[in-house]
């Protein structure tokens, strides 16, 4: 009797499997049947938000429904960020991430969302961090830089994208490293920070290029230094802090990802859809001329490893640089 009650369950199990996964299937085919949000968690203006959009002019072209952004910022990103991982898991609501509100501050402060909240889609891009200072101040070189910044200790105002984003955590590594220090003021994404600049509220950041392209080759901004690996491709006279002997290297990434328990169908129709909009000429041309970047797409299991090797390290970051 026993025997074939368990038989019986192990049955309805798994019709119930198949029912679901093929739920699934025919939610992944008829999907999407409206238009998807994708939450940028940082104001509008900055890196994210302009490859965000460059991007997307072409998403109806490859998903068949255009994707509308919604900027959300605040708290560093925590806010937008929780707010998709209390989205419904349909596909219709997505995150662009990025390493300060997806990474570090949920492994330093464990506030905001990480890996094990989301389910990742794909990874689009990332840029090098650039020194970049007003053109108009006494320091040329990023040594000069330093060397003013030791001489003039809180003097020196810098602007970052927010608490434990990429330029906080540079600035957190520069300082550690050199001495230099500086009264920083945390802003919600490049885009004020961009605006702080224009208006002389801030001297120096570390940042994506990208918002800041315009105002380099107007000379209102100068690059002092790459917190790359190697010399950027646009920037070849440009030194890596590495090269001056400051042993930094930071970089910015821009990811897509889904509420937990999205189905896997639809989490593949979206990264396949990304995958064709990065790889579209109009959206390469557009992304090298307007922001010096380009393309670095990653699908759904390389990003999910890209994301928690970043994750595991910068929990190690916060011990060192945590105050």
């Amino acid at each position: 009797m026993r025997r074939r009650f368990r038989r019986k369950s192990f049955f309805c199990f798994i019709c119930v499997l198949l029912s679901v996964l093929g739920f699934q299937s025919v939610q992944a085919q008829e999907f999407p049947t409206k238009p998807v949000t994708l939450v940028i968690p940082l104001s509008a203006g900055g890196s994210h938000d302009l490859t965000a959009r460059a991007v997307l002019t072409v998403a109806k072209k490859y998903l068949g429904q255009p994707i509308v952004i919604v900027n959300k910022p605040g708290g560093g990103g925590a806010i937008g960020t929780e707010a998709v991982a209390a989205a419904a898991p349909d596909g219709y609501t997505l995150l662009m991430g990025w390493p300060g509100s997806s990474t570090t501050l949920p492994a330093v402060e464990g506030r905001s969302k990480g890996p094990d909240d989301f389910v990742p889609v794909c990874l689009l891009n990332y840029s090098t961090t650039m020194i970049v200072v007003r053109s108009d101040l006494p320091y040329k070189t990023f040594n000069q830089f330093l060397d003013w910044g030791k001489a003039n200790p809180g003097k020196l105002i810098y602007g970052t994208t927010g608490v434990w984003g990429n330029s906080d955590v540079a600035w957190k590594q520069i300082s550690k490293l050199t001495g230099i220090s500086a009264k920083v003021v945390p802003y919600n994404g490049g885009g004020p920070v961009v605006i702080a600049f224009l208006g002389d509220q801030i001297d120096a950041t570390a940042m994506a290029i990208a918002p800041l392209l315009a105002h380099i080759r107007t000379g209102k901004l100068r690059i002092l230094a790459s917190l790359g690996e190697k010399r950027e491709g646009l920037w070849p006279d440009i030194p890596t802090a590495r090269e001056l002997g400051v042993d930094v290297m930071n970089h910015n990434w821009r990811g897509v990802m889904a509420p937990k328990g999205t189905p896997r169908p639809i989490v593949e129709k979206l990264a396949l859809a990304f995958k064709k909009m990065t790889e579209d000429k109009s959206v390469i041309t557009m992304i090298k001329e307007q922001f010096g970047d380009d393309m670095h797409y990653k699908g759904p299991e390389e990003f999910a490893k890209y994301w928690r090797d970043e994750y595991e390290a910068h929990k190690e970051l916060g011990k060192l640089y945590k105050k």
